[in-house]
């Protein structure tokens, strides 16, 4: 199944609270629902059929029926375009509700490979998110970045949550616990999730993803740039306004000090990387003197 779907479906299935066995058995309705009907698997599986108007059939046939988030994982799980999947899509998504009715462990929960991993805190994100406004969504981008950099900052935290020595749930309430009276509720999820699906190895990495994330859902894009000095604000808007340029994006920046560049900055915009530190110049210039003559 599309990874996205599940990771969108546990954020639902997380706040359902005592609703998790109303909603278990709405979406078991469902699944008997496709499965006895040809022609209503036929529509929503099929590539013909444009996924606008597969969602809004799922929406008009269950809307005032079954709980709104039922409908909203099912017409995310149709608009995610998973054609000829969207049956085995919803199976999964009725599994991992009836585990969390039945308190059951999941199998399926991590940790997955980076790009599984990825895809579903996409997912996750998307619904963790919904509704959040511009002010909203910069208050969480800014407290991920800041949780990602302390992280990496810190040599006994960054061995705790990014090794295997400690099992998921042991890594998820360290990060429970550091962030639940510092961060925004978003925060909190997503990084906690982040901690429990993925792999210790790429949980910088994911955390890198959920700012990404984030800065997309405010149309922004995050550079993350390492300065040799500290930048007055008007440096700031200038190199901001240089790398939006350069880049194509409307950027925000998240600037560190970092003095062994020398001078210069290093800027990183996704997978762009932007070098103009003294560092480079210096080491392109011994490259240069020191290469045989042509």
């Amino acid at each position: 199944m599309l990874e996205r779907v599940l990771g969108y479906a546990d954020a639902v299935i997380e706040d359902l609270g005592p609703d998790i066995a109303r909603a278990a058995g709405e979406l078991e309705a469902f699944v008997q629902l496709l499965a006895g009907s040809d022609d209503l698997r036929g529509v929503l599986e099929g590539s013909n059929v444009a996924l606008p108007v597969r969602r809004n059939i799922v929406r008009q046939l269950l809307e005032g029926r079954v709980m709104s988030p039922v409908v909203a994982v099912l017409s995310f799980a149709v608009q995610s375009g998973a054609g000829a999947n969207y049956q085995e899509d919803v199976a999964g998504v009725v599994a991992a509700a009836a585990a969390k009715r039945d308190g059951m462990v999941r199998q399926d929960e991590g940790p997955l490979g980076r790009s599984s991993a990825g895809e579903r805190l996409d997912g996750y994100a998307t619904a963790v998110l919904a509704g959040s406004d511009q002010e909203r969504l910069g208050e969480v981008e800014d407290e991920l970045f800041r949780f990602m950099r302390t992280v990496d900052g810190n040599d006994e935290l960054l061995t705790a949550l990014t090794t295997a020595e400690l099992p998921a749930a042991v890594r998820e309430g360290i990060v429970g616990d550091l962030l639940s009276s510092r961060a925004t509720p978003e925060s909190v999820r997503m990084a906690r999730y982040a901690a429990r699906v993925g792999r210790p190895r790429d949980y910088l990495v994911l955390l890198d993803a959920l700012v990404q994330r984030v800065a997309q859902e405010a149309d922004r894009r995050v550079a993350d740039v390492r300065s040799a000095v500290e930048l007055s604000p008007d440096q700031e808007e200038r190199l901001a306004a240089a790398i939006s340029r350069l880049t194509g994006y409307q950027v925000e920046l998240r600037v560190t000090i970092e003095p062994d560049l020398l001078g210069g900055f290093v800027a990183y915009v996704g997978d762009t990387v932007l070098d103009a530190s003294l560092r480079q110049r210096v080491r392109q210039a011994r490259e240069v003197f020191l290469s045989p003559p042509g």
